[in-house]
């Protein structure tokens, strides 16, 4: 609620805007850090060398601490022991960083209630530092993490577990490869987010400074990962840092007296580092951006070095709003005097958020499936559990619909609570088609009926064949018995089944055949035919030249004319299957042979063109040419065209024949054809 900074400069936030203050009597460029009670009331500040009550006296012990004006200091409860602080500071880099990382205790009881350092003063905790310094709260909501990095050659993160036996002076060290060479400063700001679990660590050096983001695990101060958000390719220097109060926006400013603009990130993006906006630029003198503080009023204040020198800092007004929608004001709060680059960071555990429990989102459960409930706190050590049913276990297995929910509580922390509801997937699938049947192949067509969202239908056809579409056609081209399932996967991605399936019979075809005797038909001649079918043949029915003759097995037919004999035999299994044979068993150009070519030229080879008679039907063979007349004619067929015409040899081409054929008690049928003179 009290900020005591710069060049006597103070402010108070408890009417929730800052107020200009006086009395303080420090004078720094940097480091400072103050403390009020519970109800806003000041307690004591410090620049990491003196240290002053409320009074803005200097506490009777609270001189020569190892600090430097020029470096960080903060300011940090003892755990488990009311009225007492300690005063972590680090050492500047104008003198080397030499007194490294140390720190005093604060004990209010003292003086009246107005305090002093006791005994534990200038407890050096590590020589080889940099000028970084923060805290964060345990995971145990009691206990303090002391962050810091080291310098060449102890170039590690370093956490101290500071609880109420005190500070323990062995760190949890983690080599995160981030490397302070000793010719280098070590000048840098950290800054936790609100739950502790992230740190950015600005390193200010050369011309070459860089902004790390590094993942942090608050119960065993184990740093685990870094990610660089910011490498400067020109002689900027990234120096504060501060994020808004819900950790969703991290502000940057530059360090350097041509370069002195604030930045933006998205920590909610999935890459943050492509995320870096500038969103404001100092504009009324040249300087460069100090420190960046986040108030109670959760509003970010930025302090400036500027020439000449200025006496206000300037207000980010609503941090949490993305891009210059945050609202940057250079000038936005007087101070009366100069601040230069440092604010009072304070650690206060009342703001800090924890890591919130979650459940997820409300879920769907499957028919007949089950799911395990694990919050993203399940594997926190240390942690106890209690769900709604009242297990304690980390996870909760789930089969039914309903309302659950889990307490969690880390050692002291304040237990908390999330609930979720399970819903039952109730989508139903099913289908038009009843039991069916046919003759192979058989074709069929499916139905599925359901609810829109219906992400994947899926027949199975019996057989081993697997359709996607809601109404496929299929066709069963073996006979057999086939069971067709329906399943489909529901819009909430469960596996849904229609309970009733469908029987479809593809019955076998029968094969239709026949035998026929004697084989060469002949008219007045009976001809008997027989089937030869096979398949469980149930039915028969006959037909020559497509009229109806026999309905079974076998059946006899007497051909009276010189016509074309088409016999056709249809058969139908007991299931009501049928095929049919069809055959031509007589034309009329069998009873003669005719040859296509003769060859008239004098050799005695093929010379004669004439019909081979084999029943002794031919009565009349006549020749005409291409217009149609007559050219020659014999009264059977042991007469030959010689290919004269009158005596007179007939030119090459093609002839036309006639021949007629009769028998006795059937009327002559003609019948023509084409032959080739070749010479």
């Amino acid at each position: 609620m009290n900020w005591f900074f710069g060049s006597g400069s103070g402010l108070s936030f408890s009417s929730g805007n800052p107020v200009p203050v006086g009395g303080n009597g420090m004078t720094t460029n940097e480091s400072c850090a103050s403390i009020s009670d519970a109800n806003g009331n000041k307690l004591f500040y410090t620049d990491g060398i003196e240290v002053w009550n409320a009074f803005n006296s200097v506490m009777p012990n609270g001189s020569g601490l190892l600090g430097h004006k020029s470096s960080q200091c903060i300011i940090i409860p003892k755990p488990g022991n009311s009225g007492k602080y300690y005063i972590v500071a680090t050492d500047g880099i104008e003198h080397n960083c030499l007194n490294g990382l140390t720190y005093s205790e604060v004990d209010m009881s003292l003086q009246g209630g107005t305090g002093d350092i006791t005994a534990v003063k200038n407890v050096q905790l590590n020589a080889l530092n940099g000028e970084w310094v923060t805290a964060i709260r345990h995971a145990n909501c009691v206990d303090t993490w002391i962050i810091t990095h080291g310098k060449d050659p102890n170039n590690v993160f370093l956490a101290y577990h500071v609880s109420t036996l005190g500070i323990n002076p062995i760190p949890v060290s983690t080599n995160l490869g981030i490397s302070v060479p000793s010719n280098l400063s070590g000048v840098g700001i950290m800054r936790p987010n609100p739950q502790g679990t992230k740190i950015a660590m600005a390193r200010s050096y050369s011309g070459m400074g860089s902004i790390e983001l590094i993942d942090f695990d608050n119960a065993s101060g184990i740093a685990t990962g870094i990610n660089n958000l910011y490498t400067a390719t020109t002689t900027s220097n990234s120096y504060g840092l501060e994020f808004s109060r819900s950790g969703n926006r991290l502000y940057s400013g530059e360090f350097g007296n041509t370069y002195n603009s604030i930045f933006q990130y998205d920590m909610t993006a999935a890459n943050i580092t492509v995320t870096r906006t500038k969103v404001g630029q100092l504009a009324s003198a040249p300087g460069e951006i100090g420190q960046l503080q986040i108030a109670p009023n959760d509003k970010i204040y930025v302090s400036y070095n500027m020439w000449p020198a200025v006496d206000f800092i300037g207000v980010i007004t609503d941090p949490e709003l993305l891009g210059t929608n945050c609202g940057y004001v250079e000038n936005g709060t007087s101070i009366g005097a100069p601040a230069m680059y440092g604010l009072p960071w304070y650690y206060n555990p009342d703001y800090l958020i924890p890591s919130p429990l979650e459940l997820g989102p409300d879920a769907t459960l499957c028919l007949e499936g089950s799911i395990t409930l694990s919050n993203n706190l399940s594997n926190v050590p240390g942690a106890t559990y209690l769900w709604s049913d009242g297990s304690t276990n980390p996870t909760l297995p789930v089969s039914e619909a309903g309302t659950y929910w889990v307490q969690y509580q880390m050692e002291s922390c304040l237990p908390t609570i999330d609930s979720i509801t399970i819903t039952l997937d109730t989508t139903q699938i099913g289908h038009t088609v009843g039991d069916t049947s046919g003759c192979t192949p058989f074709t069929i067509q499916l139905v599925g009926i359901g609810p829109p969202g219906i992400s994947e239908w899926i027949w199975d056809m019996g057989n081993g064949t697997i359709m996607h579409t809601q109404n496929p056609v299929y066709e069963f081209k073996t006979p057999g018995i086939y069971t067709v399932s329906l399943t489909a996967i529901s819009a909430n991605n469960c596996l849904v089944q229609d309970s009733v399936v469908i029987l479809a019979e593809a019955f076998p075809v029968p094969i239709a055949d026949f035998s026929f005797q004697p084989t060469v038909v002949k008219p007045n001649i009976p001809v008997t035919f027989t089937d030869q079918s096979t398949g469980n043949i149930a039915s028969w029915l006959w037909q020559i030249n497509d009229q109806q003759i026999s309905v079974v097995p076998q059946c006899s037919y007497t051909l009276d004319d010189y016509i074309l004999l088409s016999v056709s035999l249809t058969v139908t299994n007991s299931d009501g299957c049928s095929d049919e044979k069809k055959m031509t068993v007589f034309k009329p150009s069998d009873l003669v042979y005719v040859p296509n070519t003769f060859t008239p030229d004098g050799n005695e080879l093929n010379a004669i063109f004439k019909p081979i008679d084999y029943f002794g039907v031919v009565n009349g063979f006549s020749i005409y040419d291409r217009w149609g007349e007559q050219i020659w004619s014999g009264k059977s067929a042991m007469d030959g065209w010689d290919g004269t015409i009158q005596g007179k040899q007939a030119l090459p081409g093609v002839y036309t024949w006639v021949i007629t054929i009769a028998n006795t008690g059937i009327a002559s049928k003609e019948i023509q054809g084409h032959v080739t003179l070749v010479r």
